[in-house]
Order: structure tokens, then C-alpha cells, then sequence
């Protein structure tokens, strides 16, 4: 079944936006975004930030911090919000620490069940202009590396 139906969104860049419907697995049937955010920054669309780059990206951007649950994001002393806590909210910019599924979504291109790609979906669309994922490796992701 071919998907015509189109959702409208001024809240997220066109790349964000993009990257937000491969969340879901094709063969849910959800609709496509269409942004019509047309603010155009330095920094937009969605990328891949390294370990040892969290930081630069940090003073550099200065995102909402996003990670899963309480125990995630250990690694690092920032403040973070959960995924679920941010629903509803909007910020220009996020990081967010994955989890393990949401790296093998990422890597390996594995489905993610319907819960998890529903949080991984609120953190995503939480920003307004771009969203950084901290991973080491890109495997499969066509996701460019942002650098200092």
C-alpha cells in the first residue's frame, strides 16, 4: 500500500522532520511530514557527534540534553531531560544519548519495536533545527559527523 497522506510541520527543520518519519517502521502505514520551517541556522538537520566531541557540541550549540530513562547518559555530567519528560516541549536544539536499540536502528538499520521508536520519536522531534546523536560508529547511517 503506497502512502499519500501527508502531515504539516512548522516546528522542525525539513531535514529533522526527514529523519523522524524512518523511525517508523515503513510497514506501519504512518504518514509522511511535510516541514514548512524555512529558518535556516549554521547548524541544521540531524547528525552523528562522537564521545569525545560532546562537549565542543555542547559549548558550541547549547542543545537540550535528551536521554531515555534516569540510567541513561551516565557517561556524562549534563543535564538531561527523558525523552518522555520533554514531550510537548520545543527546543532548537537536542543531543541525545541512545540506547542500544535505537544504536542498532541507527548502525544496522533493526526496526525498532513500537514503544522505543515512539520515545526515540518525541526526542527527535523536540528540536526545532538539529538534532546530534552521540555515536562512536556510523555503520550503515548516511548520517554526516559533526566535528569542532
Amino acid at each position: 500500500m503506497e502512502i499519500t497522506e501527508r502531515v504539516t510541520t512548522w516546528r522542525c527543520h525539513p531535514g529533522v522532520a526527514a529523519f523522524s518519519d524512518t523511525i517508523f517502521d515503513a510497514s506501519w502505514l504512518f504518514p509522511t511530514t511535510e516541514s514548512l520551517n524555512e529558518t535556516r541556522t549554521e547548524h541544521d538537520g540531524v547528525f552523528l557527534v562522537q564521545k569525545k566531541h560532546v562537549d565542543s557540541y555542547i559549548a558550541q550549540f547549547h542543545p537540550q540534553c535528551l536521554r531515555n530513562t534516569a540510567s541513561s547518559g551516565k557517561d556524562y555530567d549534563l543535564e538531561f531531560l527523558n525523552f518522555k519528560v520533554s514531550k510537548g516541549a520545543t527546543y532548537e536544539r537536542v543531543l541525545i544519548v541512545p540506547t542500544a536499540p535505537i544504536l542498532n536502528f541507527l548502525q544496522k538499520k533493526v526496526s525498532l519495536e513500537p514503544g522505543p521508536a515512539a520515545a526515540f520519536y518525541v526526542a527527535v522531534t523536540r528540536a526545532q533545527q538539529s538534532v546530534a546523536i552521540v555515536a562512536e560508529k556510523a555503520g550503515v547511517s548516511k548520517l554526516p559527523y559533526w566535528s569542532p
